[in-house]
């Protein structure tokens, strides 16, 4: 008796499943990613190899793409705009140059193998990505994540990621397959507007209204909910506008990131992810076909050096650009070697488009495949290779944009420990202290030591008026409150323009505000509480042995 459709499509994702979890439990043992697990198991298991189930099932195909969605997804709450900002210039700079170094060159190569130009561009926009997944970690194991190469590596790596989207619409244009006239294109492009700007409002009015909410509701339940809604929301509201739902899951993942509930989601969201992902991987190497494959074994002994040396040239240049010195951005360049995960989807839209037949789909995936493989043995010998040169470290705090010089004069709102500790920094320093607080009780004693102080509501502008922030250089603002801490910053820059405004606040999300509020450099409680809680972690040598 046959299977019918459903019985079949569980049978396959049974299969599919279980194959995930063995190469998953192989891969952890021998220390590889798991991606080139999934792939290998599902070039193992599919019509290429044992033939245990069939990727051209519909349905599995649909659950494939979920996968692809949640991926996008994840990548989007791991980019903070804060970030974004901060490493502007790396991002701008380096993450465009890696690109068109290795993307140019790479299609000029495939075409003069023969194959069209609208291939030949897929191609090489898929070659040029790699693995930010892979490289993070590589980068975290070996401890040199905040060096200015890793740092200046992560922001390629984030353009990268966030390049995808352009590239993924890209596909329908280079394939013909639009079939849109001039005004159509132009609507489209509105369209594409549109979306973009809902994202940062939608993202506001989760920050202000949305995680308040479910702050008070508690419910974990209600929190995946949420976030679920979101990615379906912003993947339909794409669909209809005429662009591909990967781009609404992508402002999804934007629209939950940089706040407390960030974290949070994602960890709820990480049994979802990874089991789609699994889906997406296995069902991607069911495709492999390795028969059709190593028909030209040439084309992979030697695309395979040829695509190492150009994707390390081209990350080298990129990182020079932004300021690492040539050993270290050759020995870095080196990480950036990799086809990753993202150049996938790429492949899976142009094989759907037909701009690449199975075979060059094949050849791809081997290369792909052999490029990921080598990259942790790669970068380990990077970082070797450099030693005592990854000496500069970035801290990750926003460069003051109106650096103090010749500080005569600061005024210090908050009295507790911290603004005690940093006031008593500045009297050192020669500089003259007036705190500000709400309690007489707190500016008595620093009235007694010969300080002056203002005792009200520094949210009042009478407050700051009789502080003098007017004339100060300098400013620390130390409250309890985050929203009492951004209504001050507002205040204190209206009434003075050039001063220096520091500011600490509780919650990450709040850390923007203060910047956009005026503020000149801003300092959140939950970001270093969790560096210093992972630091103790990593202490106690959790390691499996």
């Amino acid at each position: 008796m046959q299977p019918t459709t459903v019985e079949q499509v569980v049978l396959d994702l049974i299969v599919i499943l279980t194959a995930g979890a063995i190469s998953g439990a192989v891969c952890r043992r021998f220390q590889i990613s798991s991606l080139v697990g999934y792939l290998m198991i599902g070039a193992i298991c599919g019509s290429g190899g044992l033939g245990f189930f069939t990727s051209e099932s519909e349905v599995l195909a649909h659950l494939a793409e979920i996968g692809a969605l949640f991926l996008l997804f994840s990548i989007g709450m791991e980019i903070s705009l804060d970030e974004v900002q901060e490493f502007a210039f790396r991002l701008l700079v380096g993450g465009p140059t890696q690109l068109l170094l290795v993307s140019i060159p790479s299609a000029l190569l495939i075409r003069a193998l023969g194959l069209d130009w609208p291939a030949a561009i897929l191609l090489g926009s898929a070659i040029a990505l790699s693995s930010t997944v892979l490289v993070f970690r590589a980068l975290k194991e070996g401890g040199v994540q905040s060096t200015a190469a890793g740092v200046s590596s992560i922001s390629v790596l984030i353009f990268q990621d966030m390049a995808i989207v352009p590239l993924m619409l890209m596909a329908p244009l280079l394939a013909g397959a639009s079939d849109k006239s001039s005004m159509d294109l132009l609507k489209l492009g509105l369209y594409s507007l549109m979306f973009l700007a809902i994202i940062p409002i939608s993202g506001a009015i989760v920050r202000r209204i949305g995680v308040p909410v479910l702050q008070r509701l508690r419910s974990r339940e209600l929190l995946v909910l949420f976030a679920l809604a979101v990615l379906g929301g912003m993947c339909y509201l794409a669909h209809e506008l005429g662009l591909p739902a990967a781009l609404g899951a992508f402002a999804a993942g934007l629209i939950l990131s940089g706040n407390r509930l960030t974290q949070q989601v994602d960890a709820l969201i990480l049994p979802f992810r990874e089991t789609f992902a699994a889906i997406f991987f296995i069902s991607l190497g069911g495709l492999l076909h390795f028969q059709e494959a190593m028909q030209d074994p040439w084309l992979i002994l030697i695309g395979l050096p040829v695509i190492l040396a150009l994707k390390t040239l081209g990350g080298a240049v990129a990182l020079r650009a932004v300021g690492v010195r040539w050993p270290v951005a050759f020995c870095f360049g080196l990480g950036l070697a990799q086809v990753g995960e993202l150049s996938f989807l790429l492949l899976s839209e142009g094989m759907r488009l037909d701009l690449i037949n199975a075979a060059q789909y094949n050849q791809m995936l081997v290369l792909a495949i052999a490029t990921l493989l080598l990259t942790p043995a790669m970068i380990s010998y990077g970082i070797r290779a450099v030693g005592d040169h990854l000496a500069e470290v970035v801290r990750h705090v926003k460069k003051l944009k109106r650096p103090p010089s010749d500080v005569k004069e600061a005024v210090v709102i908050g009295v507790g420990p911290i603004a005690k500790q940093v006031a008593s920094r500045f009297e050192m320093m020669g500089i003259l202290v007036c705190f500000v607080d709400m309690n007489a009780v707190n500016t008595y004693p620093l009235e007694q030591m010969g300080f002056r102080t203002v005792t009200g509501d520094a949210t009042k502008l009478k407050t700051l008026q009789q502080a003098e922030v007017d004339r100060a250089q300098l400013v620390l603002v130390s409250v309890p409150s985050d929203e009492a801490a951004v209504a001050i910053v507002r205040t204190i820059r209206r009434l003075n323009k050039k001063a220096t405004i520091m500011a600490r606040c509780r919650y990450l999300e709040t850390r923007a505000r203060l910047l956009s509020s005026g503020a000149d450099l801003a300092i959140d409680e939950e970001s270093h509480v969790a560096s210093a809680l992972l630091s103790m972690v990593d202490s106690l040598d959790l390691s499996p042995h």
